[in-house]
């Protein structure tokens, strides 16, 4: 399923590693560095090669077309910011940072999601992952960046939390089961009932569509490009105030060109006028399709915005028939809304049963006059003060 949450062979979109983190306690640097056989240090640019290699041995396949778009041509930050463990001069553990410009009010401030963590096999249980978060840490307080913010798989959430991380919320992820069998995988009994429920599903999905006015003066254009311009201009006609990555043309001419995803976008007109806008992701993992609604603008809510959005959730599933699921994440997008386009949460049966939560952390790096958790005059553990989207979390 499309969720950072569900499969170890999708993630990579936050603190992840392919074990937990150690338990042992955080340890400090030897006395003699001559009785310490690894150097952690910042990353280096020739250290690309290394950092793919280890990928592909602990969480999968990736290249430098990906790492480039990533880290190297990212605009929000003039190098990488990641923190290696070597050893013998190989890197034997990372711990990267995907920086977002972050938008609070009428000020940005620059924020970093933890992502592609790794300690090579061989080095686990040797305090790599403590040492790597600590000076991951040191390296960005009181620099240009505001605060930390990721989304921990199981695996790493309690790792996260020894060191400081603090829970914002689950985020809720919805999901369109369009063809129940090709989510089953190798699980014969999941692969019965999903079998049987096919059929099910399809009527239960229609039934759900016939329940929605479609606004009949409303037009739909979709684009295999993002329209720079007019997502701008939509994501103007209602900006919130709370924490969310800005959507100014930097944002929206460099995050939806990950090769990992094929991106279209949809635009909503009533009388020649924007109203709003989708953005979706569509990959194939292990030969199963599926499309995240990945981003929506404006991200407010205007008059007109739930008409616009009504009429692209249509042409979107009317144009995603043939995909195995479809899936939206935050609260962006209104949950009734979704619902009656047979979306469900992953916070209700089935998928609470199915599925492992999506839950956000977070860690100051520069605080308000001496209020540490404040960024802003926002608490930025209240799960009021954030909108986030699959657009906010690093690998959709």
């Amino acid at each position: 399923m499309a969720t950072n949450q569900t499969d170890q062979s999708t993630t990579g979109t936050d603190d992840t590693t392919a074990t937990a983190p150690e338990r042992d306690p955080i340890p400090s640097a030897p006395d003699d560095d001559e009785d310490d056989p690894y150097v952690i240090r910042p990353y280096e640019p020739d250290d690309r090669e290394d950092f793919l290699e280890l990928y592909d041995q602990v969480l999968g396949d990736r290249n430098d077309e990906w790492f480039r778009w990533k880290y190297e041509d990212n605009p929000y930050s003039d190098h990488v910011p990641m923190i290696v463990a070597t050893y013998e001069g190989r890197i034997v553990g990372t711990k990267p940072a995907f920086p977002l410009e972050l938008r609070i009010g009428e000020k940005t401030y620059q924020g970093l999601q933890p992502a592609d963590v790794m300690v090579h096999e061989d080095h686990r249980r040797r305090g790599l992952y403590s040492r790597t978060t600590e000076q991951l840490k040191e390296r960005y307080r009181d620099r240009e960046a505001a605060l930390f913010f990721n989304f921990p798989n199981e695996a790493t959430l309690s790792g996260s939390l020894k060191h400081g991380w603090q829970i914002v919320e689950e985020v809720p992820t919805y999901y369109r089961v369009q063809q129940p069998d090709a989510l089953a995988g190798d699980n014969e009994r999941l692969e019965t009932l999903a079998k049987f429920a096919r059929p099910f599903a399809n009527v239960y999905l229609r039934a759900r569509e016939a329940t929605v006015r479609s606004p009949h003066d409303v037009t739909v254009r979709r684009f295999a490009d993002v329209p720079v311009e007019q997502f701008v201009e939509l994501a103007e006609q209602a900006t919130p105030g709370t924490i969310h990555a800005n959507r100014d043309e930097t944002f929206y001419e460099w995050r939806f060109n990950n090769p990992l995803w094929s991106y279209d976008a949809y635009v909503a007109t009533r009388g020649g006028e924007p109203i709003a806008g989708l953005i979706t992701g569509t990959r194939t993992e292990d030969g199963t399709k599926e499309t995240c609604l990945t981003d929506v603008a404006p991200l407010g809510t205007t008059t007109e915005r739930r008409d616009g959005l009504v009429a692209i959730l249509e042409r979107i599933l009317d144009d995603r028939r043939s995909v195995a699921m479809v899936a939206a994440s935050g609260r962006a997008l209104p949950s009734d809304l979704l619902a009656r386009f047979g979306f469900r949460s992953d916070q209700s049966r089935p998928f609470s049963r199915l599925t492992q939560p999506t839950t956000q952390v977070t860690y100051p790096l520069a605080g308000d006059d001496g209020h540490k958790w404040t960024v802003a005059g926002r608490a930025i553990t209240d799960p009021l003060n954030w909108t986030v989207t699959f657009a906010e979390q690093d690998t959709w």
